[in-house]
């Protein structure tokens, strides 16, 4: 029986080094994919799709990638972003697979990464926060 206070909790999992390597070798082959298909808005503005991270399952089968969007023009919702990686889904998968030297090609999912909007907002209300602060001490 585990109890409340244990620091055991809270301890992180050692990454594998093999699917250290494999995450490494994903996030590389899809950057060349990336690279390679033209992804468009519908105003023809090209868009810079960036891949900051990659986790695996535990048997590496699974994929999940978090990208983020670092186009000239920032798009209002990110649901335009997911729009356009579900439009080349196919393709993305197709230049992946050919392209990997693994024994089982591990599927791919793909998520936006707003960890970074999240952190601004933080830091946003933080500054706000310090700035009420000294204007009360005054």
């Amino acid at each position: 029986m585990r109890k409340n206070n244990d620091f055991n909790i809270f301890k992180s999992q050692k990454k594998n080094p093999r699917s250290l390597k494999v995450a490494q070798l994903i996030k590389k082959t899809l950057g060349e994919v990336f690279l390679n298909l033209d992804f468009t808005d519908s105003e023809g503005e090209s868009v810079l799709i960036f891949i900051e991270d990659v986790s695996l399952s535990k048997d590496t089968k699974i994929a999940t990638v978090f990208v983020k969007n670092f186009s000239s023009k920032n798009f209002k919702s990110d649901d335009h972003l997911k729009g356009l990686i579900d439009k080349n889904l196919a393709r993305i998968k197709k230049d992946f697979s050919s392209k990997i030297k693994l024994r089982y090609t591990p599927k791919l999912k793909f998520k936006l990464d707003d960890i970074s909007k999240k952190s601004l907002n933080l830091d946003e209300a933080l500054y706000n926060l310090k700035k009420e602060n000294i204007k009360n001490e005054k």
